[in-house]
């Protein structure tokens, strides 16, 4: 029986990848290396942040899970399954902000530090920071008087107190203040910080197939 089905064939201007051409592409030194921060202090609260997100969403995501199959399997659940996510959130977020402040993923416009020179974009840096790091100060001393309300304040399935919850808020803006106050320093000191240069200066990408 002869095989009468139409065989593949490469268009004008098209041609099928190799196997030299998948080797060529599957190259390790073109991986993305893990981000690291600028700093020290920074790569540190980094590695605390990642650590509090990442621990927080598996235990949320856990309870999820379980409470899924309880409903699916027995037709209940868990009371406790729909307290503690909300309980552990705020955690998650605090990981999260604390993880992109060290990798310089904040918010940030660089109309001006990229018009000026090296010296006077090291002293705004520095200045900037500094600013940024006492004013994170300030915010975690105002929450002081927050502390004993919440701690008297429990929720109404598990009893905790709400102050674990809140507790994420103000370690974040304590790791802010460190990390703010960490990267003047360290900018002071001549280290570079994650601002990208004038037009054209940022290093080339590389883009995958």
């Amino acid at each position: 029986m002869n095989d009468t089905a139409p065989r593949r064939t490469a268009r004008d201007g098209e041609r099928f990848l190799s196997n030299a051409d998948l080797a060529a592409i599957d190259r390790p030194d073109l991986e993305v290396a893990t981000p690291r921060g600028t700093d020290p202090v920074n790569e540190a609260l980094r590695r605390l942040g990642a650590t509090l997100a990442v621990v927080s969403l598996l235990i949320v995501w856990a309870l999820l899970l379980l409470s899924v199959a309880l409903r699916y399997l027995t037709g209940s659940s868990m009371d406790f399954a729909a307290e503690l996510p909300a309980y552990l959130y705020p955690w998650i977020i605090a990981g999260g902000v604390i993880v992109a402040m060290s990798l310089g993923g904040h918010i940030a416009v660089d109309f001006l530090l990229t018009r000026l020179r090296p010296g006077a974009r090291r002293g705004v840096e520095v200045g900037v920071w500094t600013a940024s790091g006492l004013l994170f100060a300030l915010v975690t001393v105002l929450c002081v008087p927050l502390l004993g309300p919440l701690v008297e304040q429990v929720t109404p399935i598990l009893g905790w107190p709400r102050m674990g919850s809140f507790a994420a808020f103000i370690l974040m803006t304590i790791a802010l203040t460190v990390q703010s106050l960490a990267r003047a320093v360290h900018i002071a000191r001549g280290g570079s910080e994650a601002v990208p240069g004038p037009a054209g200066s940022a290093p080339e990408e590389v883009h995958g197939v």
